[in-house]
């Protein structure tokens, strides 16, 4: 059943673990990496420090964890052309996105290690891997670097390629609800529909094998005789199999069992692995419609705000891929990453810098493309990222004739119509909207009034968040603070990493690296706050409501509102790094300080003042002291200390603080000439 759907078995590389046979003169270097993957990397003949360098993602994988990744159906094409290939498999298994940038960083720095610095980075995946080489143009450590990428049947959608699996599972318990035997098992709850990791199958590791997935999921036939020839099934059978199909949107008998496999045993591996979900909800099907045949029967969830936010922050792609060029295919049957997924690309990639299409094939399959069909895209890729024009369709056609390949073997499709994502897959209606410049301000728990977050706004889909608490307890020191530039998902922030001033004696004084923030919110005032801290901080769980906003940027200001020109951001003297301050103008006369220093101690100090802080204004400034960090925290401990007064004068981009003695003593100077760090989104320069 594999070679049906998958067609060309050169390409089953792509989708999983599958290592090429030697054709071509290179070194190879293979071997286990500290995180349990295994990395492989092959260098032509020639090869020196400079040139190019392809990272080759293969796609996704029950296996065990450290099979050889191998290097790729498009191998000798590569190596032909002097790039080396480098590849690792996932630490994860299943959905590994949480943790396959890492994975690529480990293998460039074996690379580095074992062969040279590389030039040009060049990504090249399918299926799931296809994803990995999209996010990788992305990542800031690899983006500069990146002129080419090359995605073939990328799960472009993320998060929301998922909500189908997750339709899936929940119709089947639907329709099959009460026929004996035909019920797949049920998890723990609130995760009922999804198995323990325990009732997975151990043996169970090819999950595009429809054969393997309907021996492992025997009830599936008992339900829908789905691995049954067509004259054994029921009457019951074949009319539970109609719906299915029906509700699916998936005819193809072998294409429904792959993602039922996919919707079982990959996705409850994705919410209840630890080092995934770990056994919160990402999804939502409160508002979906499903029609009157399954409305009134199928089971209704509510998304964790949280785990969707951490879900969507490592599926999602943003489309900053820097000048990179994308060249991306889907072969047009595919009904497991579905064609739709490239709208999801047209949307958020530059069209000046995307080749999105679809190879017409008349037997349905997963990335079954032609070897010929991949080494004109291979080629059309080179020519374009280095300096030709932007191809098209056509031009694929062209390439892959003008190669000799036959026409059945050239089927580039000029004329294809990419469907939108929402009309393949039910949408979501009730999802929170997206954050904007509003909400920047202060947040807190009032359960544990005493600490906070204070977050800014900043262009480009990011945001700056500091956390103000205290050390863990049995710490010497009584204040501690966590900052990070956090990425902007939709209606949330996730700041991975996060660095901190954390009290801990260890620390020497500079930012330590800490973990991790996800913030999601419900609406302009409500919200949620998870940290995954070092092990004496922990993990946990708090609401948030907003404490403050900007002037002119309340909740209920429009986001595209006039604002006035303030001292809103941080700021800081270039003499004394690692302090700062984090100014929040609240209307005309009053401005919130928090004042950090990045000393051993993690001190910060917080006040308001009364005035125009452009003709200077006095804040009365105290220590917050007392409690300790995460469940040993109790508001009734926190103490309240007057640190002394700072005088603050903010023009525009440069400013002044000036400490009398008591404040001297706090901050470790008397004076500080300031400078602008941040400006938070939405609000206008100073006039000039």
């Amino acid at each position: 059943m594999v070679d049906r759907l998958f067609q060309r078995a050169g390409w089953v590389a792509v989708l999983g673990c599958c290592v090429a046979l030697p054709a071509h003169a290179t070194r190879v270097f293979t071997g286990p990496v500290a995180s349990g993957a295994t990395f492989h990397i092959e260098v032509p003949d020639g090869w020196h420090s400079g040139d190019p360098l392809v990272l080759y993602q293969h796609g996704l994988s029950f296996d065990p964890v450290g099979s050889d990744p191998g290097a790729g159906p498009l191998r000798d094409a590569m190596l032909a052309d002097g790039y080396a290939i480098a590849a690792s498999s996932y630490r994860q298994r299943g959905w590994a996105m949480f943790t396959a940038m890492d994975d690529n960083r480990d293998v460039l720095a074996i690379f580095r290690r074992d062969v040279g610095e590389p030039g040009e980075l060049l990504p090249f995946g399918g299926s799931l891997g296809g994803l990995v080489a999209l996010e990788l143009a992305e990542q800031y450590d690899f983006r500069d670097r990146i002129k080419g990428v090359l995605a073939v049947c990328p799960p472009a959608a993320g998060a929301r390629a998922w909500d189908a699996a997750f339709d899936v599972r929940l119709g089947y318990d639907s329709i099959c609800a009460g026929v004996g035997g035909g019920e797949l098992p049920r998890g723990d709850a609130p995760l009922n529909w999804a198995y323990n990791l325990d009732d997975i199958p151990a043996s169970f590791s090819n999950v595009l094998d429809t054969g393997e997935v309907l021996r492992a999921l025997v009830r599936v036939t008992q339900c829908t005789g789905l691995a049954l020839p067509a004259s054994l099934r029921t009457n019951g059978m074949r009319d539970r199999l109609a719906r299915l199909k029906t509700f699916s949107g998936i005819s193809d008998e072998d294409f429904l069992a792959l993602n039922l496999g996919y919707s079982t045993f990959v996705m409850s591996d994705l919410v209840r692995a630890p080092d995934k979900l770990a056994s919160r909800n990402p999804f939502d099907n409160l508002a979906v419609d499903y029609g009157a045949d399954v409305n009134a029967g199928i089971q209704r969830v509510s998304a964790d705000p949280l785990a969707a936010l951490d879900f969507r922050a490592v599926s999602d792609l943003r489309g900053n891929v820097g000048s990179a060029k994308v060249l991306s295919l889907h072969t047009s049957g595919d009904a497991l990453v579905i064609p739709a997924n490239q709208s999801v690309l047209r949307q958020r990639i530059p069209a000046a810098q995307l080749l999105s299409g679809i190879v017409h094939e008349d037997e349905p399959s997963h990335c079954g493309f032609t070897d010929a069909e991949g080494d004109a895209a291979w080629k059309t890729l080179k020519d374009w990222k280095g300096g030709g024009p932007k191809p098209d369709m056509s031009t694929l056609q062209q390439t892959c004739i003008a190669s000799g390949a036959s026409g059945s073997d050239c089927r580039f499709d000029a004329d294809a119509v990419v469907p939108v994502f929402d009309s393949k897959v039910r949408p979501r209606t009730n999802t929170p909207a997206p954050i904007d410049a509003r909400y920047s301000g202060d947040w807190f728990d009032p359960s544990r009034n005493g600490e906070g977050v204070a977050i800014e706004m900043l262009s480009d889909r990011q945001a700056l968040v500091y956390f103000f608490t205290y050390p863990p307890a049995g710490s010497i020191h009584t204040q501690a603070w966590v900052n990070g530039v956090g990425e902007v998902y939709g209606n949330g922030i996730v700041v991975a990493p996060a660095y901190s001033y954390s009290g801990d004696a260890s620390s020497d004084g500079s930012a330590q690296p800490w973990g991790r923030m996800s913030l999601a919110f419900d609406d302009c005032t409500h919200g949620h706050l998870r940290w995954e801290g070092p092990a004496n901080f922990g993990t946990r769980e708090v609401p948030l409501v907003r404490l403050t906003g900007l002037s002119g940027l309340g909740c209920n200001n429009a986001a595209t509102a006039t604002v006035p020109s303030q001292a809103s951001g941080s700021w800081f003297d270039p003499s004394h790094a690692g302090d700062g301050f984090h100014i929040e103008q609240l209307d005309a006369t009053h401005v919130l300080a928090q004042y950090y220093r990045g000393n051993r101690a993690g001190t910060w100090l917080t006040g308001v003042g009364v005035g125009n802080v452009a003709q200077g204004v006095d804040v009365d400034m105290y220590r917050s002291g007392g409690a300790h960090f995460g469940a040993a925290f109790d508001p009734a401990e926190v103490t309240q200390t007057p640190v002394g007064r700072i005088h603050l004068s903010l023009n525009c981009d440069r400013g002044s603080a000036s400490m009398d003695a008591t404040a001297a003593a706090a901050i470790g100077a008397t004076q500080l000439d300031l400078v602008r760090i941040t400006r938070p989104a939405g609000v206008l320069p100073c006039p000039s």
